[in-house]
């Protein structure tokens, strides 16, 4: 097996990247295929270009990289999606995690019994909206890294802000006199329901912006060593 030239690895990256593959961490794990199938095909007296052409067609390159991109996009979706599921279903195999969940349920019951329906609603969109503070804080701490256009970094934000854009709709439901506004009566059972089921699932999306923005790391550190 013919090991390849720095030059002709930068080549193949170069390609991927002027034909679409514009996200660095999912090129270079598109790169890492190439390469080792390059070199597995590659004699001294082939040529290179051919070489490589043959590989990305043997991918499913068709004239351009959309669907490998599309691919590279799903392989790391699946990945992180997993996670996410996965945290949600550990959260309540933790004892501690349960008992604060009670501990919740508890406060926000005693919360909607002394406080008026107006006030305890805008104490529950308080709550909501919480977490966006680390969500922030996130953002801004790996904006300052400059991890630049990584698929990783960003379903790390869409899994930890996942939960914000499904569930808001609901929130703004809660709103008293508006025209698509739920009931009063079925205001305290949705946001018993409502709020520990957001803060699981931010508690979830936590755990994949851990994890996809450890394999940037590990991956910057790859390419830097």
């Amino acid at each position: 097996m013919v090991e390849l030239t720095k030059e002709q690895i930068q080549f193949i990256d170069h390609r991927l990247e002027n034909e679409g593959i514009k996200y660095w961490d999912v090129r270079i794990e598109m790169l890492d295929h190439v390469v080792s199938d390059v070199e597995k095909r590659l004699e001294k007296d082939q040529e290179f270009k051919k070489i490589v052409n043959n590989s990305f067609i043997s991918l499913g390159w068709n004239g351009s990289f959309e669907d490998l991109n599309k691919q590279g996009w799903k392989n790391a979706n699946k990945g992180h999606r997993k996670i996410y599921l996965q945290g949600f279903i550990d959260f309540f195999k933790n004892y501690l995690n349960l008992l604060v969940l009670g501990f919740f349920l508890l406060g926000i019951y005693f919360l909607s019994e002394v406080l008026l329906h107006k006030t305890f609603l805008k104490v529950s969109y308080g709550v909501f909206l919480s977490p966006l503070m680390l969500c922030f804080y996130l953002f801004f701490k790996t904006r300052k890294k400059k991890y630049g256009k990584s698929v990783h970094r960003y379903y790390a934000f869409f899994y930890l802000m996942l939960s914000f854009i499904l569930l808001n709709v609901v929130m703004n439901f809660m709103k008293v006199g508006g025209d698509f506004a739920f009931p009063i009566i079925y205001h305290k059972p949705i946001l018993f329901f409502i709020l520990p089921l957001h803060l699981i699932l931010v508690h979830a999306g936590y755990g994949v912006y851990k994890s996809a923005i450890g394999k940037v790391e590990h991956m910057r550190k790859q390419l830097l060593s």
